[in-house]
């Protein structure tokens, strides 16, 4: 469990959703990725990057899970930076892309351009030929939309972490039965897979999971920064 896989940069298979370690027990217990519309509604303490959800929601992309076709991106790099630890789900992207409502984004949502530049792209051949136009080297931060949410099986194949301390939080639920891996996920140290950053402060972390052993169940997550 855990065991240390060599980064694959250039994956043509995959997507890349990055989440803060914080959030993986609330995430694993509910089995998917919600949107920012789904995550308002649930009302479980799980919520959006307070930078990026105005932006969202007056763009009209609230009801989308926002997914990745690199793992290192700048917005990773940043949280990195700052010590803020993330893990990163890759999914299956062939099986994203047929999903029902899936969509593409030229740009990344911090990237304020026109309007227009933010409609999501649907359909077969309009998704393909933009996909074509991104391997030629265009629209570097194009990213996929899944609508209203992402469930992690069947289409999750792996989860990542930077640093043996975060594998090793992460085992610990895993091996204490606090949480369980959805069939066909994978865990992996990756090291290679993250951008550079700083040593993060678990201790936070394993007050938090903890008190979920104390408790027998998942809590709500810690109020912890990430942004």
């Amino acid at each position: 469990m855990g065991g240390t896989k060599p980064a694959r940069m250039q994956d043509e298979d995959a997507l890349w959703h990055a989440t803060p370690l914080h959030y993986l027990p609330r995430l694993l217990a509910s089995g998917a990725l919600l949107s920012q519309g789904k995550l308002a509604e649930a009302g479980d303490g799980v919520r959006p990057r307070p930078t990026a959800a105005g932006r969202v929601r007056r763009l009209g992309l609230a009801g989308f899970v926002h997914l990745s076709l690199v793992p290192r991106t700048p917005l990773l790099a940043d949280k990195r930076a700052k010590g803020y630890p993330h893990a990163l789900l890759r999914f299956d992207r062939a099986g994203v892309l047929a999903l029902p409502g899936a969509a593409l984004l030229k740009f990344n949502t911090k990237a304020w351009r026109h309007r227009d530049d933010f409609v999501p792209v649907k359909g077969g051949e309009a998704m393909a030929a933009l996909l074509e136009e991104h391997a030629a080297g265009r629209y570097p931060s194009l990213e996929v939309l899944a609508a209203g949410g992402l469930p992690l099986s069947p289409l999750c194949r792996e989860l990542h972490v930077a640093s043996e301390p975060e594998a090793a939080w992460v085992r610990g639920l895993l091996g204490e039965g606090v949480v369980a891996l959805p069939r066909g996920v994978a865990f992996c140290l990756s090291p290679g897979l993250f951008p550079a950053g700083s040593e993060p402060d678990l201790t936070p972390l394993v007050a938090y999971s903890d008190a979920c052993r104390a408790a027998g169940a998942v809590l709500p997550p810690p109020d912890l920064p990430f942004d």
